[in-house]
This record gives C-alpha cells, structure tokens and sequence, in this order.
C-alpha cells in the first residue's frame, strides 16, 4: 500500500457521525462511539511525514467542529489525540466539554501541537508488532505519564 491509498482510505473517518452527549452520564457512550484507532506498517510509516497527518487530522477537526456548531446541544465538544505506543496507534477521541477531565487513569501531560504526538507514532521501531520478549531498553521506574494534544471545539 502506497502513502496516496492509505490516506484514501482514512478519508472516511473524516466525515463519521460522532456522538454528542446531554450531560457528563454519557461519558461512556462518547468514548465508545467516538473514538478511532490509526495503525500503519513500518515501511509505510517511513514514507508518510508529520505534516501529512496533520493536515488529517485538521480535516477531521474542521468536520468535528461543524457538527458541533449543527447539533441540538448547547456546550462544545474535546477533541484529543494520542499515541498508544503498546498498540502502536494514534488514537482519537471526542467527549462533551461539560467533562472536567479526560478518561484516562494515568498522569497526562497536555502538548500545544499534535505533531509531537505524530512524531512519536511514525518513530516507534513497534509498527509491525511490539515483542514479546527479547527487547530491553534502558527503562527507568516512572509513573506513566500520558501525552495528549487536546483542543476545545465550542459549540459558536
């Protein structure tokens, strides 16, 4: 697969129906319905550049963003993006703004732009599969601290 088919085929996510919530008891249900998992394979992600998700991922925020603006709900909407690097995924998500904090257990720290996240996901030696043994890296004891590109879409 070539990067101009790849891209092809996540043209689809651009335009998918999220789900908007009436209040914070429908967390799980956003999370659900409104999450996408990306992968790609090794050689394709030595031929794709930060600036090809990028501008992605602005497509999928612009639609977001008008679906937010048409629906019947008076609040916005959190987009946010990660790197799962266990699952080697960029991962996305949206949830009501009416949430105080993202659905995670973990400590996150908040980047101002998501191409240090897409930089992590397209340098991950993982895209064709994380070992089950025999890889060691020099990894100290730390908690784990998650790195989340996040942004507000208001509702005007």
């Amino acid at each position: 697969m070539n990067k101009e088919f790849y891209f092809k085929n996540l043209e689809e996510i651009v335009s998918d129906i999220i789900v908007i919530g009436n209040s914070e008891q429908d967390l799980t249900e956003e999370t659900t319905n409104n999450m996408w998992r990306i992968s790609l394979d090794l050689k394709l992600a030595k031929t794709i550049e930060v600036d090809d998700y990028r501008e992605f991922f602005l497509k999928v925020i612009q639609n977001r963003q008008e679906q937010v603006i048409r629906s019947s709900q008076n609040h916005g909407m959190i987009f946010y993006l990660w790197f799962d690097p266990l699952a080697c995924q960029l991962r996305f998500n949206l949830i009501s703004a009416l949430n105080e904090r993202l659905p995670f257990q973990c400590n996150l720290e908040f980047v101002e732009n998501m191409d240090e996240i897409i930089i992590n996901f397209l340098n991950s030696p993982f895209h064709n599969g994380f070992p089950l043994q025999g890889y060691q890296e020099n990894i100290e004891e730390k908690p784990y601290v998650l790195k989340i590109y996040k942004k507000v879409l208001n509702k005007e």
